[in-house]
């Protein structure tokens, strides 16, 4: 009996302290360790941060790892090949206004709104991009770059036609023709709508006593229209080098429009439309709108819509053409 509770109070003596460490959360330590025990339960110690739940890791990336993202790429002020068919197709308006054999009130009316989709303060920009774009057409002009690109490589090019133009272009096989064929397709534009003008113009006076003439419109369904007109688009398929004409004047149009046929030639078109961009022609065309309704908004008879049509949508326009292409 005496051996049975002996051995019982070596077992009591054996156990309980482990007891006591499991019942405390505390994991027994190792012999000789002396390592500090660390809680399995409970909250952590004031000193140690907590990871947030579903937090990554912070990663250290190699330099060499890291991309730098790109710029986002320069992109040209304005498409040339659209904005010079619009320009073309009012110059093509002005054209078959000139060929009409009577007139009514329908073609009057007509006429006021096919221009008033066509103008746009893009207008003076299309006519220089028509001006570029015929330039650069010139089949021995833009064959030329070429064979200067193929000796010299795209960048040897492009420097020398930044670093001296004038020089560089003096060197380019028929860089004189081509810029005279600008020249005279310009001229000639501007001439068609010259004209339409004029005969519009006689015609505003010549109709006054035709009954149609007098027929009295309301000029508030007339503005209406007009300003509907204005601000539907326009579908133009792009102007390709096959239409261009080839109208050549005596004199060359400013030595920038070569330039500009260059870097269209050559696919920099960021640089071509930099160079003939003009922030004064959008603010002429816009007078242009402005001065085309107050006209309209103080007629009432079709004769008077005949004279804003040549005093405002043609005179001015090509004033506003004139003033871009300098």
């Amino acid at each position: 009996m005496k051996r049975i509770i002996a051995i019982s109070a070596l077992a009591i003596s054996v156990f309980l302290p482990v007891w006591a460490v499991h019942a405390s959360g505390l994991e027994p330590q190792d012999a000789g360790s002396g390592q500090v025990p660390v809680p399995t339960t409970g909250e952590p110690p004031a000193n140690v941060p907590v990871p947030e739940v579903g937090a990554v890791p912070p990663t250290t990336l190699p330099p060499e790892a890291i991309v730098t993202p790109l710029p986002p790429a320069e992109v040209p002020a304005f498409d040339m090949a659209a904005t010079a068919a619009r320009f073309n197709a009012l110059v093509g308006e002005a054209d078959r206004l000139t060929t009409l054999r009577t007139l009514t009130p329908e073609a009057v009316e007509g006429a006021l709104l096919s221009t008033a989709r066509l103008s746009s303060s893009g207008i003076s920009e299309g006519a220089a991009s028509y001006a570029v774009l015929s330039a650069s057409a010139h089949a021995p002009f833009a064959s030329s770059l070429q064979t200067a690109v193929n000796l010299l490589g795209r960048d040897a090019v492009l420097e020398r036609l930044k670093s001296d133009p004038e020089a560089f272009l003096g060197l380019v096989a028929s860089s004189n023709e081509a810029a005279t064929i600008a020249s005279g397709v310009m001229a000639d534009s501007l001439a068609k709508m010259d004209k339409a003008s004029q005969i519009l113009g006689d015609a505003a006076y010549s109709v006054q006593k035709e009954a149609w003439a007098q027929r009295e419109m309301d000029p508030q369904l007339i503005l209406a229209a007009h300003r509907t007109a204005s601000t539907s688009p326009v579908e133009l398929s792009p102007l390709g080098a096959s239409d261009m004409r080839d109208t050549r004047a005596e004199a060359p149009l400013d030595k920038r429009f070569l330039v500009a046929a260059a870097y269209h030639v050559l696919g920099d078109d960021v640089t071509s439309t930099k160079l003939i961009a003009r922030t004064g022609g959008k603010m002429c065309m816009n007078r242009v709108q402005l001065n085309v309704r107050q006209c309209l908004a103080a007629s009432r008879y079709p004769y008077e819509h005949l004279f804003c049509l040549a005093r405002h949508s043609f005179q001015e326009s090509s004033g506003c053409v004139r003033d871009a292409i300098k």
